[in-house]
């Protein structure tokens, strides 16, 4: 990691470290839960899956929520954070407004099973539960692998994507052959989504500015190039994009359970991965030009 001395903040390039060491490692955990789990909710509720819309609520309440409070550190004044008036201003407030009208909703219905309103009502919150973690970061001005339009767009991508990951293995784990047909068909366009997304994420960054220049050349080259190569593209990419190619000339009932299991769960880590380096890798740009510094 760029290492840079007390007094160097905000004069040579300076890594943001709130919302990856530490604490803030819940974070990152806290914004995959919580669009995995609302992706798959939504991707499951246009199937009629209702096992796999109950497994994606419970990712999104019990991973995604859990992690949520535990990097907040003071579950019981959330409420002040929705109800005040920082809605109006913070993407962390929005969110949990987000969630929580996502979580309410959802249960109602699966409660119910039979309430058309409440589904839409419950998928609008879930589509916003997906994108409101790529608008937080986006928010943040000085760090220019965050602040770019893309970024809002890649999350929800690789939300719904992860969501149909595991929407298509709960899917054929029940036997529901004909719901894992048409989930894969979600799959596949959503993953091809993310192929195109990645790199063209990356190339706006790169020529953006220098601070993103060093972003992306730390993302690719630096000290975590491993687990971008291995972990992001490797297993995200490489691996799921493999399965989906051999879905498509064999039968989904011919290709080995074992393998397409693996492709998932190579996804997710692969998204993981991802989410991990975005955050990792933003630094802020020094405040002072090379030219003053010399």
């Amino acid at each position: 990691m760029i290492q840079t001395r007390p007094y160097e903040f905000m004069v040579a390039y300076t890594p943001q470290t709130q919302w990856i060491e530490k604490g803030g490692i819940k974070l990152w955990l806290a914004f995959f839960f919580i669009e995995l789990g609302a992706g798959m909710f939504f991707v499951a509720s246009l199937l009629g899956s209702l096992w796999a819309m109950c497994a994606g609520w419970f990712l999104c309440a019990a991973l995604g929520g859990g992690f949520h409070l535990l990097y907040l550190g003071k579950p019981l004044r959330l409420w002040r954070m929705a109800f005040s008036s920082g809605w109006k201003t913070s993407w962390i407030s929005r969110g949990i407004i987000f969630v929580s009208l996502f979580l309410a909703l959802g249960f109602i219905h699966m409660l119910l099973a039979k309430s058309t309103g409440l589904l839409v009502a419950a998928d609008v919150f879930a589509f916003l539960t997906v994108i409101y973690g790529g608008f937080a970061m986006n928010y943040v001005n000085g760090i220019p692998l965050w602040n770019t339009a893309l970024l809002p767009v890649l999350y929800v991508v690789s939300g719904l994507w992860g969501g149909a990951e595991v929407t298509l293995g709960v899917s054929l784990g029940s036997g529901a052959i004909v719901a894992g047909r048409a989930v894969e068909e979600w799959v596949r366009l959503l993953l091809a989504g993310y192929l195109l997304l990645v790199p063209v994420y990356l190339m706006s960054v790169r020529y953006t500015s220098s601070a993103g220049e060093v972003s992306v050349s730390y993302m690719l080259k630096g000290q975590h190039a491993t687990i971008f190569w291995v972990g992001a593209v490797l297993l995200g990419m490489v691996m799921p994009a493999f399965a989906v190619a051999q879905s498509m000339v064999l039968d989904i009932e011919a290709v080995s359970v074992t393998f397409l299991y693996s492709a998932i769960l190579s996804g997710l880590i692969g998204d993981l991965a991802m989410r991990y380096l975005i955050l990792r890798c933003g630094v802020y740009g020094p405040i002072i030009p090379s030219s003053s510094r010399a």
